[in-house]
């Protein structure tokens, strides 16, 4: 039988299971309420029930919202702990790779086709790209992570990058010294922009806020504000991380802004980098269109057994 690993994809509001082959076919996907578990083993053990046993299962990657510290992440938005070394002593001895959830997406990244994408920028991506590149999440939280190749090997990098110091926000004067770059591209950080900007109390959901922009002069300030930071913010990971292989955006805020998506503010945010603005012409940015992505590229990530 060829190996088979069970994937994880752990979120601040939902966590993702499947069944993974070695080309990355996954099957039995479930999507739980991390609301509805005390625990992530108690999600593990109902999707286990629900699919049947799983005992062919050979090896698991998992990959969570928080920082990995040795094989474990601590949920930075709940009290759930994905704890690797316990998981695999509970599986017999299996090997479990405990990642970064944006490790998961930017593991995908060199697997991706020009299907599995929209491009949001005049340079369109290279498939197969060789250049380091960057996945972007902007949805419950705002996360980031590199894939690099080394030696004709990807391997990926993640970063804590939401809880940067955001810093001034043109035409947004009530900001917080303190104010993360989360506090702003985030779903709720977007709710909390539209507040600021003088409509408390509407459209909390990001789909909401974009799909009033045509209409509402509120929602569109926020919009456009929206765009502006992330495209100052994509900018500078790309520039942090020699990102030139592109700039991947995933999630649910990110997928809901580009149906709306002002994209020449998007990209003179994003190359307004001084002696770098050349350079930054060049780099290709898109959206995931592919479902699951972060499953995908937990499929195709080399665990150590």
């Amino acid at each position: 039988m060829s190996p088979r690993r069970l994937v994880a994809d752990v979120g601040g509001t939902n966590v993702r299971f499947a069944i993974a082959d070695a080309d990355g076919a996954l099957d039995r996907v479930k999507i739980f309420k991390t609301a509805d578990f005390p625990a992530f083993l108690d999600a593990l053990s109902a999707y286990r029930s629900d699919a049947g046993g799983l005992r062919e299962i050979d090896a698991y990657a998992i990959a969570a919202a928080g920082p990995v510290d040795g094989n474990a992440i601590k949920l930075t938005n709940n009290a759930w702990v994905v704890d690797g070394a316990k998981l695999s002593a509970m599986m017999n001895g299996a090997p479990v790779a405990v990642v970064n959830d944006l490790e998961a997406v930017a593991a995908a990244l060199p697997h991706l086709t020009l299907d599995d994408l929209t491009t949001i920028a005049s340079i369109a991506p290279v498939r197969p790209e060789r250049r380091t590149m960057i996945a972007v999440n902007v949805g419950t939280g705002f996360g980031a992570a590199s894939a690099i190749r080394r030696d004709g090997r990807w391997y990926t990098c993640p970063t804590e990058a939401g809880h940067m110091t955001l810093g001034s926000v043109e035409g947004v004067t009530t900001l917080p010294a303190d104010t993360s770059v989360e506090d702003v591209l985030s779903g709720s950080g977007l709710a909390a922009l539209r507040e600021r900007l003088g409509q408390a109390g509407n459209a909390a959901r990001a789909s909401d806020v974009f799909a009033e922009a045509g209409r509402d002069p509120v929602a569109a300030r926020t919009a456009a504000v929206f765009t502006a930071v992330l495209g100052r913010i994509a900018g500078d990971l790309t520039l942090a991380t020699c990102a030139w292989g592109g700039v991947y955006l995933c999630g649910s805020v990110a997928t809901a802004w580009a149906a709306i998506a002002d994209i020449e503010r998007f990209r003179a945010e994003f190359t307004r980098k001084g002696p770098m603005r050349a350079r930054m012409l060049e780099v290709p940015a898109a959206v995931i269109r592919r479902d699951i992505a972060a499953l995908y590229g937990l499929a195709m990530m080399p665990i150590s057994h």
